[in-house]
């Protein structure tokens, strides 16, 4: 158990290291400087409210941003290792496969939270320049932009070992982002619409991650938190898609 545990933090460690490494990380951090210069511009606009907008705009992008980078590597992560043959040569070692799959999953959710962290400073020096503080939900609102990413992310990786294509997974993983945005209003409509309708929209939200559940920033005053079915929400999915991926991984011939 200790070699596989082992085993798995060595691939987390060497993911990070790449993301790190790879010339698009530098892409995503020049973006994501110019888009919160972008939302400083935008706050100057909006006069009375400059400080709201500026913070909300800005934990915006850097969602944004994160996520685009999140998703790009879980949907090429392994079908590049195994185009390359490295998973060939990762498990003719005493390698096992949940492990691999942890330690991977692992190292695309590190990168994530080392580019909120580095995004989220850059954001708090641009307020601070324009002569804001930190608004008292902004450690909250990271760390449920961190919980949407896991989930996404682990969702992403499972669809990424039966889809045909990177592009494929990035469509469909884009997709279920949007609609997990939008759950109460499709409680709503399903509330609305009653019979064979309604009773299709409600299994259909049962299917989709309520994100609404992570938006700390959308919650006004200090006693911002994430309650526990937000929690409970990103460790049902995370660990959903990862046991559904992994089931998917072990069929593969490898």
């Amino acid at each position: 158990m200790k070699n596989t545990l082992y085993a798995a933090a060595a691939v987390a460690s060497n993911s990070f290291r790449e993301s790190v490494r790879n010339r698009f990380f530098t892409l995503f951090a020049v973006f994501a400087f110019t888009s919160i210069y972008a939302s400083v511009l935008a706050g100057v606009m909006a006069v009375d409210q400059e400080g709201r907008v500026l913070a909300d705009m800005g934990l915006a992008l850097i969602e944004l941003t994160a996520l685009a980078y999140a998703l790009f590597s879980a949907s090429s992560s392994l079908l590049k290792e195994a185009e390359t043959k490295t998973i060939y040569l990762v498990f003719s070692r005493p390698v096992p496969r949940w492990s691999y799959l942890a330690g991977k999953l692992a190292g695309v959710l590190l990168t994530s939270a080392f580019m909120l962290a580095v995004m989220g400073l850059m954001h708090l020096l641009l307020l601070s320049f324009r002569g804001f503080g930190v608004p008292p939900f902004y450690a909250w609102a990271l760390g449920g932009s961190f919980l949407k990413l896991a989930v996404i992310t682990s969702f992403a990786f499972f669809v990424s070992l039966f889809s045909t294509s990177p592009v494929s997974t990035l469509v469909i993983s884009g997709i279920l982002w949007t609609l997990g945005h939008f759950v109460p209003e499709t409680r709503f409509l399903a509330d609305q619409a009653g019979g064979l309708k309604g009773t299709a929209l409600n299994a259909a939200v049962w299917l989709i991650p309520n994100l609404q559940l992570f938006n700390a920033r959308d919650v006004s005053g200090s006693a911002c938190v994430l309650g526990a079915p937000a929690f409970v929400s990103a460790a049902a999915w995370v660990g959903g898609s990862y046991l559904a991926a992994l089931w998917l991984l072990r069929r593969k011939e490898f």
